[in-house]
């Protein structure tokens, strides 16, 4: 009865294993938008050289279609640590990719890659330190999921094994019950329905066959269609881009509404602390007797008076220096607008001025990552920047530290 077990057993596997295996291809393109991604977070998160990363984008030009060559060539020549990544990364398509499936390959290609050297090893715990990390999986799992479920082929060699197996299993089949029949029939665990157990494992195998190949038919007329359903996505947003960016360039005052939006705000929170100081003026004093030679007059502190003013770019330390502080807004110089809330405390953000923003999107990483925090990736698409929460500085020593980053969201 083992024997029969047995055979029920490898009939099962002979099934699974007939399709879902990830091709060469499609890994090599995954491994690709690995190392396109990778070389993107080193120089625009760990490099301390300023404009890299614009001109890596700019000679490489190949996000949606990465390719080795072209991401090594548009790599700047000083960038030694980030050329040793991008090579690491190009030598895990020598991996043994026969067990993958989607699944696997994902995995690999997102957790178990960075143990394949101290290079890869050291660069994701940096990226962990930066607080980038969790980002730059974000951004890698959709890109690689879809590569990853291209052309998975049914494995027609491993199919023609399983038939020859499945021969072979006939065979020996037919030899346990040429020998049962030349002995007297002995009854064990299930009395006289062993042979249906045979012959239920042969069933089973040849389902399992049918199954897998049907499988595959079904997955080969579906993918026309999933194919132009994506298509049919891809046209209907850039149909919506095509006419937000219309609209945005026929409303001439669009960017003084922009203006006039962030002059009622920094009004709104000067009421808000009016209102909090006639509060205060309307709680009921002392009833403590004043000294004999206190004069009774009361004597009145003047009320801070709120003052506003405009910065330019951040030092790399996530500082802003108080010699290059102005009080009046300077068109293609002014990126932030500080508003102070003491003597040596204010509150800051990206002023919401147009030029200010473009100004700031030119350089992210220099304009805008030492003293913000972004909610999501940036685009190189994004041309807008919304302030989900003011950041916090104070003045010491002629410098604006920056207690807490302002948050920030990258808007298209």
């Amino acid at each position: 009865m083992k024997k029969y077990i047995l055979l029920l057993v490898l009939s099962i596997i002979l099934y699974e294993s007939s399709f879902g295996q990830v091709t060469k291809e499609s890994y090599e393109k995954a491994v690709d938008i690995l190392n396109y991604q990778s070389v993107y977070y080193s120089l625009s998160v760990l490099s301390p050289t300023s404009g890299v990363t614009a001109n890596f984008k700019a000679n490489c030009n190949c996000k949606n279609k990465p390719v080795f060559e072209k991401i090594k060539s548009s790599i700047p020549e000083t960038e030694l640590k980030t050329i040793e990544i991008s090579n690491k990364i190009q030598e895990l398509k020598s991996q043994d990719i026969s067990a993958f499936d989607q699944s696997r390959a994902l995995n690999f290609l997102l957790n178990a890659s960075f143990n394949e050297s101290e290079v890869l090893k050291d660069f994701k715990s940096q990226l962990d330190q930066k607080g980038k990390l969790s980002d730059y999986k974000a951004n890698l799992t959709q890109q690689l999921e879809g590569v990853l479920q291209e052309n998975i082929p049914v494995n027609t060699t491993s199919q023609k094994e399983s038939e020859s197996k499945l021969s072979a299993i006939d065979d020996r089949v037919r030899k346990i019950e040429k020998n049962q029949n030349s002995k007297e029939e002995k009854s064990g665990i299930f009395g006289g329905f062993s042979d249906y157990l045979v012959i239920l494992a042969v069933v089973l195998g040849i389902l399992g066959l049918f199954l897998a190949l049907r499988k595959r038919d079904n997955y080969e007329e579906l993918l026309p269609r999933i194919l132009e359903s994506r298509r049919l996505k891809d046209l209907i947003h850039s149909q919506i881009n095509s006419t937000n960016s219309g609209m945005r360039n026929n409303n001439s005052t669009y960017s003084e509404i922009r203006d006039m939006q962030g002059r009622i705000r920094d009004l709104e929170a000067l009421i808000q602390r009016l209102n909090s100081d006639i509060e205060k003026l309307k709680q009921p004093r002392s009833t403590y007797p004043s000294s004999p030679s206190t004069s009774n007059q009361e004597v009145r502190q003047p009320e801070p008076k709120t003052e506003i003013l405009f910065l330019s770019t951040p030092n790399s330390d996530g500082s802003f220096n108080e010699s290059s502080a102005s009080t009046t807004y300077k068109d293609g110089a002014s990126i932030y607008r500080l508003m102070k809330t003491g003597n040596s405390n204010a509150n800051f953000q990206i002023d919401e001025k147009e030029t200010s923003i473009k100004l700031a999107l030119q350089y992210p990483d220099k304009n805008i990552d030492p003293v913000c925090d972004a909610e999501n990736a940036f685009n190189p698409r994004s041309n807008r920047i919304s302030t989900i929460k003011m950041g916090e500085a104070e003045l010491q020593n002629g410098k604006w530290i920056i207690n807490s980053k302002a948050v920030i969201r990258y808007e298209d």
